[in-house]
């Protein structure tokens, strides 16, 4: 008994300097903790104090007379005449009447090669979401949820409990009056969640835009107080925008990194801003105030938004050669796609197609769509394996010429073309891209000739075949709208000297 006692007495004496150890560590990370925090709140001070700033002076400049500027008619795709499809027919041999004796000539039906220099079309990488004019923390208290049905999901942004934004008249002083109450730091609740749903919800540029319109004319019905609001929002994401007015409307006007089919614009310093709301036909006073460090809006859709989910029924694609693969596509990011614009870089018709291609397929389609076919081509030689793709493609889809289906020129990103009946020519080459660089890891380009489009693969292997040269790489003809025909074949009437590459991220 005397011994366990002296036992436990040792114990507590030997691990006295182990608690004053842990004492004095726990008393060292408080202090740290508390030092850092204390620098987060000065910092997030500056940020805001920073934000309030810049905000002021913004409205300072509002309250100048705002500028007449002329609209500008909306430009339009070129309208070009569509190639039909060409079925491909394998060459036969001539009648030989010499007799059995003598040998039947053989006829080389491999394609020429023709290496070609071609003019080059480069789209930028894509660039990050923009950045807010400073990082934002809303103060913790209560605020209104308004909700939106958003392609199938739900989204919610904060507003302030005590808000009763009204605009008391549409002239420029009672515009900026109501940019200075939205500056309030009540209102950083508005842009915080806004922030984050675009996080949250992985929304593209034009999809945050359109997003925004939904809640602010959820919460202000179609009214001038709901543009004002998205314009704000839109600034303080990052956004280039400009506020203008006619006799009784505000607008929104966007300046954008593509040039934007089908919707009237203004040019200010330079830079074309599109009324991407309200398509009018009018001229308006327009502010030219800016933050400075703005960011025009990206086309290009580096990941697809989070949409809700709304499969379609079971859809059954089969080539000529047999090679089945099945799908069901997501009617919400089918609809999303729907409303998103047609547009180019630097008046380059071209480079629309680029946006469609570099777009990913979601991941609930790649996992039913991909499966059979990577079964398929397993074990072949690149050569066999974008073969049986090309003719996948070829052959498992109809064609249907886009003025009589839509009206006019319209392109499908590459999980549209596996929902709609009828597909051409520009849908396949961007489809098939598509799946070459998924399924077999391979570059490929585009090509573009006058009226038609299809693809380039560039193979590791030495593959014969019609091929034009890019970035000092061989890359070979693979034509999805010349039906049956295979790896390197350049359908009839399409000159490679004239074809146009279309670089692919």
């Amino acid at each position: 008994m005397i011994k366990k006692v002296f036992t436990i007495i040792l114990l507590s004496v030997l691990s006295l300097p182990l608690i004053a150890q842990n004492s004095m560590f726990d008393k060292f990370k408080q202090q740290q903790t508390a030092q850092f925090d204390q620098f987060k709140a000065d910092k997030q001070a500056e940020f805001d104090a920073f934000r309030k700033r810049v905000n002021e002076e913004y409205a300072d400049f509002m309250r100048k007379k705002w500028e007449v500027f002329p609209v500008h008619e909306a430009e339009k795709p070129i309208e070009e005449k569509t190639v039909p499809p060409v079925v491909y027919e394998e060459p036969q041999p001539k009648e030989d009447i010499q007799p059995l004796t003598t040998p039947k000539p053989q006829i080389d039906t491999k394609p020429v090669a023709i290496p070609v220099k071609p003019t080059v079309v480069v789209v930028p990488t894509p660039e990050p979401a923009p950045e807010p004019i400073a990082p934002v923390k809303p103060k913790e208290e209560e605020y209104k949820k308004v909700s939106v049905a958003y392609f199938g999901s739900i989204i919610t942004i904060g507003f302030p409990m005590d808000d009763n934004l009204k605009l008391r008249a549409l002239e420029e002083n009672a515009i900026a009056d109501v940019w200075k109450e939205l500056s309030d730091s009540r209102y950083d609740i508005t842009v915080s969640t806004a922030l984050n749903a675009r996080k949250a919800n992985r929304l593209c540029d034009w999809a945050y835009m359109k997003m925004l319109q939904a809640v602010t004319e959820k919460k202000y019905g179609k009214t001038n107080e709901a543009v004002i609001v998205q314009a704000f929002l839109m600034t303080q994401s990052g956004y280039r925008i400009r506020l203008g007015m006619d006799e009784t409307n505000l607008y929104m006007l966007v300046a954008s990194q593509y040039d934007i089919f089908n919707k009237r614009y203004y040019v200010l310093d330079g830079t074309k801003f599109y009324n991407v709301n309200a398509d009018k036909r009018v001229q308006m006073q327009i502010t030219k105030a800016n933050y400075g460090k703005e960011k025009s809006l990206s086309l290009q859709i580096k990941q697809l938004p989070q949409v809700g989910s709304d499969p379609t029924p079971k859809r059954t694609l089969t080539s000529k050669k047999g090679v089945t693969s099945s799908v069901c596509v997501n009617k919400n990011m089918i609809d999303f796609f729907n409303v998103y614009p047609q547009a180019c870089i630097s008046g380059s018709p071209s480079t629309r197609w680029a946006a469609y291609a570099n777009t990913p397929m979601e991941k609930s389609v790649k996992d039913m769509l991909y499966p059979p076919l990577k079964k398929t081509i397993n074990g072949m030689s690149e050569k066999e394996a974008v073969g049986i793709i090309l003719n996948w493609v070829q052959t498992a889809f109809d064609y249907g010429y886009d003025d009589k289906i839509w009206g006019g020129d319209r392109a499908f990103f590459a999980q549209e073309t596996l929902y709609y009946p009828y597909s051409d020519c520009e849908d396949r080459a961007i489809l098939f891209s598509r799946l070459i660089r998924d399924l077999v890891g391979l570059d490929v380009v585009l090509l573009y000739y006058p009226g038609h489009l299809a693809a380039a693969v560039a193979f590791n292997d030495d593959v014969n075949g019609d091929y034009l040269t890019y970035k000092s790489r061989k890359f070979v003809v693979c034509d999805p709208t010349y039906i049956n025909a295979g790896v390197g074949r350049t359908m009839p009437g399409m000159n490679n000297q004239e074809a146009q590459v279309i670089a692919l991220k």
